[in-house]
């Protein structure tokens, strides 16, 4: 019964089910009047099965709001008329915020005011062509911070400037929440990108990002389309100008067939390594790009390699400058969101840059800026999901280890192969990076990676415990400014993992403790002290690893050394003592303690090796019948 009840709220998942549903299987076992803890393991279970719907819709949403606006990216680069181009940027914003409207409006540089230019959802007359003093309005706020802005009640609002033109048309539109972010060319603001609702509404960060985003798309294919405007007017009206209007109208389709190359990329899921070729393949020279920590994450094939310091100072530059840097044959342009920075992308050109390698590469820097966005995101998502998981496994209550299996499965993770648990210390402050780096360790490893506090830990697959955990810490290491210190332990199957965790965290605690950080080890590697606070303490092995060889020689020549040892250490190390109590001649006692050297090393009377030696002594002595 407990199997069939868990195939059904999978099944319930599989199909899509309403809801509604999940209640009916909790019904029906209530009607049969199964016992109390069946009950409350179909609560659980129905529990679990909501949360992972959820989480499943959530993820539907990113992958649909994702292709939505990869769709506008391709629309927006076959189109080139102003009016088709505005009128898709604006049905395109109400369809990913879903909100009741969606509207743009552009400066007018003749007059020094805007005007509503295209709008999706308006339901009066009185929003097309409205014109927008300086100043006024959410609007105004935008275009002169350049800077988001949102208002949750707009009528009554008071922080910005009002007109009774333009409150009576927010009264006929009935709108009450409202959303401006900037639509910038070259760090100028040359238009605003609005969302509406009609009841009150908070406006999330995702909002804001996503219409960033929209208004970035927007400004690149408004200026495509204002300078192919502008140059087939040329053409038509100086004749004379022939050659020169020629040579611009092919860098500018140059320009566009690179742009819609680019956006071709992003929509079939190539990576920034195929967006720099692309970029590198329309321009004369190399194209590098650089995370936010000056590192190259990506570099054109077949070019000239440019020196990494150079490669820094003009990312710095860039940064610094906020916007497009360029140094003779040098072109640098920051890659820019509205939260946080994702590096730079240089080009290192044959002859001197021109306009349209600039707008090539600043092109080429907004797509990039998409790709790794979406990847990072998407990659956040999954370190979440994979972290959740590890964290059940973790848990000391009691768990379903077939869902737990099938969780893991979704995430192509075997728990039969999962058994080595890596628990170690990161120092640095943010701890960003190493976490990351922990997240593609286990994503790229089929394994799973969660953080507690100051600690990564990391259940990953393998046979060999001490290689799997020396190959994941020499990885952290690489993102860590300090050592990494680490415990590692190997859980017997999927009920283990906890245990063996534990083990791990005390041998992490351990090293610590005895000071040595940088370190690796196992509860066999700290010897003694691994020992003692084992799940399951290994004596045999123990003593064997401390004074097998010993034990092994009175065996093979029925000699007496562990007896003369066991009683050199029982009166202080000291020979002459030990001599009397074993009515042996002092030089016979020295010969034996120099047969031992000779058989543990001479590094054996050192504080830490005689107390492990004693240790095993007594170990010995207690096991043996």
């Amino acid at each position: 019964m407990a199997h069939t009840y868990g195939t059904s709220y999978l099944q319930l998942l599989l199909n899509d089910t309403e809801i509604d549903a999940f209640d009916e299987i909790l019904a029906q076992a209530r009607a049969k009047g199964e016992p109390a803890d069946r009950l409350d393991a179909l609560e659980q279970e129905r529990a679990v099965a909501l949360r992972l719907r959820d989480r499943l819709l959530r993820h539907r949403r990113n992958e649909a709001e994702l292709h939505l606006l990869n769709d506008t990216a391709n629309d927006l680069a076959s189109l080139r008329d102003l009016d088709s181009i505005l009128q898709a940027i604006a049905d395109r914003a109400r369809r990913l915020l879903e909100c009741d409207l969606a509207y743009i409006s552009l400066s007018d540089r003749g007059r020094g005011d805007s005007y509503i230019k295209a709008a999706a959802g308006n339901i009066s007359g009185l929003l097309r062509e409205l014109r927008l003093p300086v100043g006024t309005g959410v609007g105004g706020i935008v275009a002169r911070t350049g800077e988001p802005y949102a208002v949750a009640t707009y009528l009554t609002d008071r922080s910005f400037a009002h007109t009774t033109e333009i409150d009576r048309t927010v009264a006929a539109e009935r709108i009450e929440s409202l959303l401006g972010v900037p639509v910038k060319l070259s760090q100028g603001v040359i238009g605003v990108l609005l969302a509406a609702h009609r009841s009150q509404q908070e406006f999330s960060s995702r909002d804001i990002s996503v219409l960033t985003m929209l208004g970035s798309h927007a400004a690149v294919a408004i200026e495509n389309s204002r300078l192919l405007s502008a140059a087939q007017q040329a053409v038509a009206e100086l004749r004379v100008a022939n050659d020169t209007i020629s040579s611009h109208m092919a860098d500018l389709e140059r320009t566009a067939e690179v742009h819609e190359r680019l956006t071709r990329l992003v929509i079939q899921g190539n990576g920034v390594d195929e967006v720099v070729q692309a970029t590198a393949a329309a321009v004369a020279g190399t194209v590098v790009v650089l995370d936010e920590e000056g590192t190259i994450v990506a570099r054109s094939c077949g070019q000239e390699a440019v020196p990494a310091d150079e490669l820094g100072r003009l990312s710095a530059d860039a940064w610094q400058a906020g916007h497009t840097v360029i140094r003779g044959t040098r072109c640098a342009v920051p890659l820019i969101t509205e939260s946080e920075r994702l590096g730079t992308i240089i080009l290192s050109a044959t002859a001197q840059v021109d306009v349209t390698d600039r707008r090539i590469l600043e092109r080429a820097a907004l797509v990039a800026s998409l790709v790794l966005v979406t990847r990072r995101r998407m990659a956040e998502a999954e370190a979440r999901v994979r972290g959740e998981l590890l964290g059940d496994l973790l848990a000391t209550s009691g768990k379903d280890h077939d869902l737990l299996r099938h969780r893991a499965a979704l995430l192509g993770v075997d728990l039969a192969t999962c058994r080595t648990v890596v628990v170690a210390r990161v120092a640095d402050e943010p701890r960003e990076r190493v976490h990351a780096a922990a997240a593609t360790i286990a994503r790229r490893s089929h394994g799973l990676a969660t953080f507690r506090r100051d600690k990564v830990i990391l259940l990953l697959p393998g046979e060999d415990t001490q290689r799997v955990a020396r190959r994941a810490v020499d990885e952290l290491a690489r993102t860590s400014r300090h050592p990494i210190t680490a415990g590692t332990a190997r859980a017997a199957d999927v009920g283990h993992v906890a245990a063996a965790f534990h083990e791990a965290d005390n041998c992490l605690h351990a090293l610590i403790a005895l000071g040595r950080a940088g370190e690796i080890a196992d509860t066999r590697g700290l010897g003694f002290v691994g020992a003692l606070f084992s799940g399951e303490p290994a004596t045999a092995s123990f003593i064997e690893s401390v004074i097998g060889p010993v034990i092994e020689y009175d065996r093979t020549h029925h000699s007496d050394l562990v007896h003369t040892l066991d009683t050199y250490c029982r009166t202080g190390q000291h020979a002459r003592n030990t001599a009397h109590l074993l009515h042996l001649h002092v030089n016979t006692v020295t010969q034996r303690l120099g047969r031992v050297s000779r058989l543990l090393g001479a590094t054996w009377r050192d504080p830490e090796r005689l107390l492990e030696i004693q240790v095993a002594l007594r170990l010995l002595k207690v096991s043996k019948p």
